[in-house]
């Protein structure tokens, strides 16, 4: 399931919540905790042990009476105390609230170690209380005995003695039984304030973990959506770019996290940016084709200028110069006078290489668009190289053709074609040594033919190789820098390109690709 980014960070501020929300709720649990181990101790075992004291009180203010020995001061003594409702005669009730309070099952609050100590001390109350009902009623017996008008016969006396002998007796008894009680209560409750100081550092420490548990979690929440709005950064500076003409595209995130809204938008924005790049390459194209077009427009016109200009008068040089042979000749100076004969035949040969040269010009100025119709393309290389074959012998370098098994068949104006072939293979021989092949390939290449043309020349810098199709602009002493620059006008035109590759020492490959007839 695709999550959005809205999605990924409200998950991520509701994950920080809850975790804290569950550390608030530890501490008020602890604290809950806490504040219920000190009620019980507040409302329970405290006033238990002012009750048990106040009975332990009684008792021995009781038993203070039981050790009075004269008759009449201890019948006194029993009035007096009778009036004040002093006597224990309510000792089983008060033990039976003191062994309520002890009972501590109702309480959560309390640990099962303490509710075991605790229900120790309540059995041991609800055992003391049936004695002390039995203490209560003999004590009750005896005040009535003492208070009674028969007390005066020496029977009734011993009886007397006798049953305040057994309840000073029971007195101290129930005395050392309540002190033990106590002391057992004091080491209880001082247990339950102990644990209640362990439960309250145990808290505190708990708590503390909890929170930095809490933070490193908020921390790493945080840091999982600042990985997940990181692109945004990086498409900010993508953006910074691309404005600098940067058309660089951003790598698409992967996993879970290439399908939110920043991955679409990454691809999207690498869309945006090849469409800028296609078009600033578009333009970049059209500009420097309307440069070149214009500047070819210039030079063809300058060129047609020129040319128009030259070719009356070296007509007119060579016209005289022909009838300066012939005066020369009426007047006896033939050809076999070695001082003038050689002048005129050099001026004559520099008239034919200008003249040539304005008709290279004219024919680069006026170039036509090329008329294309179905022809054999290895036809159109074998049939020129067949042709200036002894040609190109003459300066003792071969020419080894290969052409392909099968006929490729392109659209071309086979009269551009062959003019721009005879201008590489020419410059190739002309660049190659005495004894030197230069090797002629035609191969189909997918939808494409390619043909090569390899001489074993000294190759040509790298400065020449980004000047070499500049109109005029030539390696050799004579050349007119016209000759490439109209083959790859050519090639264009045929919607092809003219490449070059050169090593220096090691020779120059020139190829170009023709698109395939469709069949």
């Amino acid at each position: 399931m695709r999550l959005s980014l809205a999605t990924k960070v409200f998950i991520a501020f509701a994950g920080v919540t809850i975790v804290f929300s569950a550390v608030v709720m530890f501490g008020v649990e602890r604290t809950q905790t806490l504040y219920g181990q000190l009620r019980a101790i507040n409302h329970r075992i405290v006033p238990l042990g002012l009750h048990l004291s106040d009975v332990q009180n009684d008792l021995r203010s009781f038993h203070v009476v039981l050790n009075e020995r004269d008759p009449a001061v201890l019948r006194r003594t029993l009035q007096l105390t009778r009036l004040l409702n002093a006597l224990p005669e309510d000792l089983d009730d008060d033990l039976t609230e003191a062994a309520l309070l002890a009972d501590f099952s109702d309480l959560d609050e309390v640990s099962p170690t303490q509710a075991e100590a605790f229900e120790a001390i309540h059995k041991d109350l609800l055992t003391l209380r049936e004695r002390g009902a039995s203490f209560s009623d003999a004590a009750m017996d005896f005040t009535r005995q003492v208070l009674s008008e028969r007390t005066q016969n020496a029977e009734a006396a011993d009886a007397i003695e006798k049953l305040q002998n057994e309840l000073s007796a029971e007195a101290r008894a129930l005395d050392n039984r309540l002190t033990m009680l106590r002391a057992e209560l004091r080491v209880a409750t001082d247990e339950a304030l102990a644990r209640a100081d362990d439960t309250e550092r145990s808290s505190v420490y708990a708590l503390g973990a909890m929170s930095v548990a809490a933070l490193l979690v908020a921390a790493t929440l945080m840091m999982v959506v600042a990985w997940t709005l990181r692109p945004l950064t990086t498409l900010t500076q993508a953006a910074r770019r691309i404005g600098a003409g940067d058309y660089r595209p951003l790598p698409q995130p992967t996993g879970r996290a290439g399908h939110d809204e920043v991955a679409l938008l990454t691809a999207e924005f690498n869309t945006m940016a090849l469409s800028l790049a296609e078009r600033d390459a578009r333009l970049h194209s059209q500009h420097a084709a309307l440069l070149k077009s214009e500047r070819l427009a210039t030079i063809g016109r300058m060129t047609s200028l020129i040319t128009h200009e030259l070719r009356n008068p070296l007509s007119s040089i060579n016209l005289n110069v022909e009838m300066l042979t012939d005066a020369l000749q009426e007047r006896g100076i033939g050809a076999a006078d070695d001082d003038i004969t050689p002048l005129l035949e050099t001026v004559i040969e520099e008239v034919d290489r200008l003249r040539d040269i304005t008709e290279e010009y004219l024919v680069y100025a006026r170039l036509p668009s090329p008329k294309t119709q179905p022809e054999f393309l290895d036809d159109i290389v074998q049939g020129l190289v067949d042709f200036h074959q002894w040609e190109w012998s003459q300066h003792g370098v071969d020419i080894e053709l290969t052409l392909p098994h099968e006929a490729v068949q392109v659209d071309v104006d086979a009269n551009q074609i062959r003019q721009a072939l005879l201008n590489l293979i020419k410059n190739a021989v002309e660049a190659s040594p005495t004894g030197s092949t230069v090797h002629v390939r035609v191969q189909p290449l997918n939808a494409r033919a390619r043909v090569e043309i390899i001489d074993a020349g000294q190759g040509i810098e790298l400065e020449a190789r980004e000047r070499l199709f500049e109109p005029f602009f030539s390696t050799k002493t004579r050349g007119t820098g016209l000759g490439l620059p109209m083959t790859q006008q050519i090639i264009e035109e045929h919607h092809g390109q003219l490449q070059v590759e050169s090593t220096p020492g090691k020779g120059t490959r020139f190829y170009f690709e023709l698109p395939l007839r469709a069949t």
